[in-house]
């Protein structure tokens, strides 16, 4: 296998990951997020022969929770093809990501993680708020959040 490299993708090129690991039998209309393509959203994705294998995307956004963040971005739509999980692709996007946000002066990068995914995320130096909400048709999730953008 090549070497895992993270890239800057389109969000168009986020919407298979996005339909088959995140909202599988759903409308492909509901893998588009509102804010894509706006200006200041990236979107990573590591692509070994022409095939997108991970994803996220990252969206300037501002959390009621969080009053005292300068620049906020939230992530959306995190995602590796199951015969790629655990290997360490998600950990690259998110390192990579981190990289970035530091570049456009973030303060907080948040998200609503998947339950079966905070342990993941706590790994990786995230905090969670405890409470567990649903998301229709997504199931349940918790916010999570870091400060610490350099690495």
């Amino acid at each position: 296998m090549q070497k895992k490299q993270v890239q800057f993708i389109s969000s168009s090129q986020t919407i298979d990951l996005r339909s088959r690991i995140l909202r599988p039998n759903q409308p492909l209309i509901n893998c588009h997020y509102v804010g894509d393509d706006n200006s200041t959203t990236f979107h990573l994705g590591i692509v070994i022969n022409a095939k997108i294998l991970s994803n996220g995307t990252f969206m300037l956004e501002k959390n009621e929770n969080f009053v005292d963040t300068k620049l906020a971005y939230r992530l959306r739509g995190m995602a590796t093809d199951p015969e790629f999980q655990k290997q360490g692709f998600g950990k690259l996007i998110i390192e990579a990501a981190l990289i970035e946000l530091k570049k456009r002066n973030c303060d907080l990068l948040w998200f609503n993680a998947r339950v079966s995914a905070e342990g993941f995320y706590k790994k990786m130096g995230f905090h969670s708020i405890e409470n567990i909400f649903e998301i229709p048709l997504s199931g349940p999730h918790k916010l999570m959040y870091t400060t610490k953008i350099c690495l």
